[in-house]
């Protein structure tokens, strides 16, 4: 008898895991689904085409830019494609994991893409820079600052190999942009600009606005005839 009291706990226990792990994952579930049905009728008010998921070579490149080198298991889901003002642009879920077993994490992030005639710029990632960047930039790593905008410089971390066409296609306009952004993040190279933020998935009622800021940013790069 006393052996099975601490039997039964331990099934007891074991049971209510399982149970709790299931809960979670069909809740889980009808969230993703609620999330695609959303995202459908958002890009039906846009006139734009939709789908549920895409082949992580659908769009170009992808392999080019540093947001798609990290991780495994890579997906695009609820991808909206169209125009906005004359553009192909898309916006879509990113969904990668990084790590493995206990130590791996998936990372659920939405993508604005815009693909503009006349833009040939050369490959450069920009993100936030935080206190790591800072003190391996002191180590030499690259970190592309502007004398003239510090607060630009000391917000964000831009790296490129072609440093001086970097720094030609980085307007005042462009700079500002992005100092009033916070944590906006771009990766961009040929006729191709990814942008989005660090962890952020739109809820899909503000598609739109997610669509339309990121527009205004990737209008401010320039294009060459």
């Amino acid at each position: 008898m006393n052996t099975l009291i601490p039997l039964l706990a331990f099934v007891i226990i074991f049971v209510a895991i399982i149970v709790g792990i299931v809960m979670m994952t069909r809740h889980a579930r009808k969230l993703e689904r609620e999330r695609t049905m959303a995202l459908k009728s958002s890009a039906t008010m846009l006139g734009w085409q939709f789908a549920e998921e895409a082949p992580f070579n659908y769009l170009p490149n992808l392999q080019q830019f540093t947001l798609f080198g990290e991780g495994h298991s890579k997906q695009i889901k609820n991808l909206m494609t169209g125009e906005t003002n004359g553009v192909k642009a898309a916006l879509f879920d990113y969904i990668y994991t990084v790590g493995s077993g206990k130590h791996q994490h998936t990372h659920y992030q939405s993508v604005a893409y815009f693909e503009p005639r006349h833009l040939n710029i050369p490959s450069f990632s920009l993100r936030p820079e935080n206190v790591m960047h800072k003190l391996i930039s002191a180590l030499g790593y690259q970190d592309i600052d502007f004398g003239h905008r510090p607060t630009f410089s000391s917000k964000y971390l831009l790296r490129g190999t072609d440093e001086q066409g970097i720094r030609n296609i980085f307007s005042d306009a462009l700079l500002g942009f992005y100092e009033m952004s916070e944590g906006a993040c771009t990766d961009g190279g040929g006729n191709q600009l990814f942008i989005f933020r660090p962890g952020f998935r739109t809820p899909p009622h503000e598609a739109q606005t997610f669509i339309s800021w990121a527009e205004s940013l990737q209008r401010l790069f320039p294009r060459f005839r």
